[in-house]
């Protein structure tokens, strides 16, 4: 049953309550309530409230928007393997880091740059020209628009986070990847996700032409010995396997795994928890 909005500002004030029972029993009915509450624990959290009433607020608030995105999660983990948008997904995830994040600005800039690039490829076949292609974007996205590896803060959260590698332009190989393949996807380019472990690359493939190329580093294509030699240096042994192409939920599950090892490293055991479970969530099919 919808609470009105007194019974709602009620509550928020009794978050302020001088008893802890009487603010935890508030805290809990305002958590069961959720959405319907989170307007009014907004303005709390910027009203000229007791201080108490304002950080609670906003703890309660954070604790609705996270529920949400895990129960979105939840639902994306029940999903079969083709019918994850690994747009929404990667954007879904950046929210847990952002919870405000207005996701229309994003794609608008997505598509901005699909449209820049666009009319460069007009006079290129897709199934026989696929290295001209690939340089044609690399020259367009990290030549004039300045993506490129974060080398010196690799183990930066926001890497993993689309709006903020949009934004910086800058990220690891497989948040670079993920970008590469939602502008390939507005430009309907043969482009596929390797989940290669060490580091994430994509492969342009046709029945004509196929090949592997680096996002993190420029774009730059490379082969089957060099992918080979990549893993040997990290003391990984090499597997055909490692370069079949992945659909969503696995390139998902690469970037969640990355979170939860970062946050580990950095002793955020509660945000490190959080993305263990949704990682879990993901792997719920088999």
């Amino acid at each position: 049953m919808k609470k009105s909005s007194n019974e709602i500002q009620a509550l928020i004030t009794l978050l302020g309550d001088d008893d802890d029972h009487v603010r935890d029993i508030a805290r809990d009915r305002l958590l069961q309530i959720g959405q319907d509450a989170e307007e009014y624990l907004r303005a709390a959290t910027f009203a000229d409230l007791e201080g108490k009433v304002r950080i609670e607020a906003r703890h309660v608030l954070e604790k609705i928007r996270i529920d949400d995105l895990i129960g979105s999660f939840y639902v994306l983990g029940l999903r079969e393997d083709d019918q994850i948008d690994l747009e929404h997904a990667a954007f879904l995830l950046a929210r847990i880091g952002y919870p405000n994040l207005q996701i229309t600005p994003c794609r608008q800039e997505l598509d901005r740059l699909a449209g820049v690039i666009a009319p460069r490829l007009a006079h290129l076949n897709p199934r026989r020209e696929g290295r001209q292609i690939i340089e044609t974007v690399n020259r367009v996205l990290f030549e004039k628009e300045g993506f490129s590896g974060n080398v010196e803060e690799y183990y930066d959260p926001d890497n993993s986070y689309l709006n903020c590698v949009l934004e910086r332009r800058t990220g690891i190989p497989v948040s670079l990847s993920v970008v590469y393949l939602l502008i390939a996807q507005r430009l309907h380019l043969p482009v596929r996700g390797v989940n290669m472990p060490v580091h994430f690359i994509c492969q342009y493939h046709t029945p004509q032409e196929s090949f592997y190329f680096d996002p993190f580093n420029k774009g730059r294509v490379i082969t089957r010995a060099e992918c080979a030699k990549m893993l040997q240096g990290s003391g990984q042994a090499f597997a055909d396997e490692y370069l079949r192409p992945v659909r969503s939920r696995k390139i998902l599950a690469r970037m969640v795994r990355n979170l939860v090892w970062i946050y580990y490293q950095r002793e955020d055991q509660p945000k490190a928890d959080l993305f263990d479970r949704i990682l879990k969530m993901l792997r719920m099919p088999e």
